[in-house]
C-alpha cells in the first residue's frame, strides 16, 4: 500500500506541474499537540472492591520535520508533502507518570486556494505508516499480549491555514483520524504505577500543528523550456545531448 500511494502522489506531480503557472519545492518543520485516548484503571484488579479510576492523557509537544513539493494554479494549489512525526502524551498515574510514545510517516495530498494575499486555507486527506506506539509499564501476561495494538496504516483527513511571507510561511493545521480505535486490555507494572488491569478507551486520534516552511526551489514552468510539458510525449527524449 505504501508503495501504491507514493507512485500516485509521483503521477499527480507529474500531470499537474506540466499545467501549473508555478511550482515549488520546499522544506517544512515545527510542533504537535496529539490526542489519544483516556486510561479506565480496574481497581478490583490490585484490590477487591477498590473503585475503578480513570486517567486522562497529558498532552506533550512533540514535533515535525519533511518536505513539499506545491503547483499553483492562479490562485487555487496542489500540495503533496512527505512529513516525519513524533508525538508523545502522558498519564499520571498514582505512583509514577507514564509516557506515551509514537511515531509515523505521513503523506498528505492538500488542494488549497488563496483567499487573500498572503492567506490561503487548505483540506485533504493523510496516508500514516505508523511505527511502535508505546507506554511505559505494559507488560505481557495471560490477560493482555502487551500494547498499544494499533493499526500500522491509517488516513486521517486536514484542514488549516497558511500566510506566506515570499519564499517562507507559517502553517496551522487540524487533523482527525477518519477511524476510531478499538478499546483494548493492558496490563501494567502494579508496583511501579499504580495501576494493574486498564482499559484504554476508544477514541479518534487528532492533532493540533504548528509549523514554519521554506521554499527552496521556486520557479515557473516556462523557464524550463517545456521540460514538464513534454515529460511524457515518446517523440522527445529531453536528454541534455542530441
Amino acid at each position: 500500500m505504501r508503495a501504491t500511494i507514493l507512485l500516485l502522489v509521483t503521477c499527480l506531480l507529474g500531470i499537474y506541474s506540466s499545467k501549473a503557472q508555478e511550482f515549488a519545492i520546499g522544506a517544512k518543520g515545527g510542533l504537535n499537540y496529539y490526542t489519544i485516548g483516556d486510561i479506565n484503571s480496574r481497581g478490583g484488579s490490585f484490590q477487591t472492591g477498590h473503585p475503578d479510576e480513570l486517567f486522562s492523557p497529558n498532552k506533550e509537544l512533540g514535533y515535525q520535520f519533511g518536505g513539499y513539493f506545491i503547483a499553483e494554479y492562479g490562485k487555487f494549489f496542489l500540495r503533496p508533502e512527505i512529513v516525519y512525526l513524533s508525538s508523545k502524551n502522558s498519564y499520571e498515574f498514582p505512583d509514577k507518570k507514564a509516557y506515551w510514545k509514537t511515531s509515523r510517516i505521513e503523506v498528505p495530498v492538500l488542494v488549497g486556494f488563496e483567499i487573500f494575499d498572503p492567506v490561503s486555507i487548505y483540506l485533504g486527506p493523510g496516508f500514516n505508516f505508523y511505527n511502535d506506539t508505546t507506554l511505559d509499564g505494559v507488560q505481557v501476561t495471560s490477560y493482555s499480549d502487551g500494547g498499544p495494538d494499533l493499526d500500522t496504516t491509517t488516513v486521517n483527513f486536514s484542514f488549516g491555514v497558511m500566510v506566506r511571507f515570499g519564499r517562507f510561511g507559517v502553517d496551522l493545521r487540524y487533523e482527525q483520524g477518519m477511524k476510531e480505535t478499538q478499546e483494548e486490555l493492558l496490563d501494567i507494572v502494579y508496583s511501579d504505577y499504580g495501576v494493574n488491569l486498564a482499559d484504554l478507551r476508544s477514541y479518534k486520534p487528532n492533532m493540533l500543528r504548528l509549523s514554519v516552511f521554506i521554499d527552496i526551489f521556486r520557479t515557473n514552468p516556462d523557464d524550463l523550456d517545456g521540460f514538464f510539458s513534454n515529460l511524457f510525449k515518446s517523440n522527445k527524449c529531453h536528454c541534455p545531448y542530441n
